[in-house]
């Protein structure tokens, strides 16, 4: 539970700075986000055009161009958690070496030299233990529920700036035409969400 506490705590953090006075913030995950997607649209359409001339069908390479472009930003949110929870399977591990380290200490160093060594490694410890999840665990699920506090609401928006592109790729790769219906855009607003309910997910887990 304690150790889910910096998960959650970042979230926290990163909804209300989403959703808070600190617009500078959320403009920034709006344009890793944004960026994310511009980066996959254009190596995309590269694809599409290197894939195409070897002969491979247009239409697969556009949707998974798309696909990837709208998947990205929960992927990224996704690995996000994934990084926070391994570090905290690291930092039980290291504070376990550290811990155990300072008790071996007095087994194979004179007792002067060992009380010194099992005072470091335990401070070590307790340090490792302490500023793991502030400094590490809580930013990095702070960005992940920035980016998805940034990002599903483009979709959602009736002003959305997101990607009527993607969701016309994703159309045109289904059905052979450009277009951007309600069922292609429930579609797309389904793949976006799917990686970030992953992500929650592992966060009550």
């Amino acid at each position: 539970m304690r150790a889910r506490f910096w998960l959650i705590l970042g979230v926290a953090l990163g909804i209300a700075l989403g959703v808070g006075k600190l617009p500078y913030f959320r403009g920034a995950a709006g344009s890793l986000t944004s960026t994310a997607l511009r980066l996959v649209a254009t190596g995309g359409l590269t694809l599409v055009h290197d894939v195409a001339k070897l002969g491979a069908p247009r239409r697969l390479v556009q949707g998974l161009s798309a696909g990837l472009g709208v998947l990205l930003p929960g992927m990224t949110a996704l690995l996000l958690v994934m990084a926070g929870r391994a570090t905290l399977g690291v930092r039980r591990l290291t504070t376990a070496l550290l811990a155990g380290f300072a008790i071996g200490a007095f087994f194979y160093l004179p007792a002067g030299t060992a009380g010194g060594v099992a005072l470091l490694s335990l401070a070590a410890a307790a340090l490792v233990a302490v500023a793991t999840g502030p400094l590490l665990v809580a930013p990095l699920s702070a960005l992940a529920s920035l980016i998805a506090i940034a990002f599903l609401p483009r979709l959602l928006s009736a002003n959305r700036t997101l990607p009527t592109a993607p969701v016309s790729t994703l159309h045109q790769a289904i059905v052979g035409r450009p277009g951007s219906p309600l069922w292609a855009q429930v579609l797309t607003l389904v793949l976006a969400a799917v990686p970030f309910a992953a992500a929650a997910r592992l966060l009550v887990r």
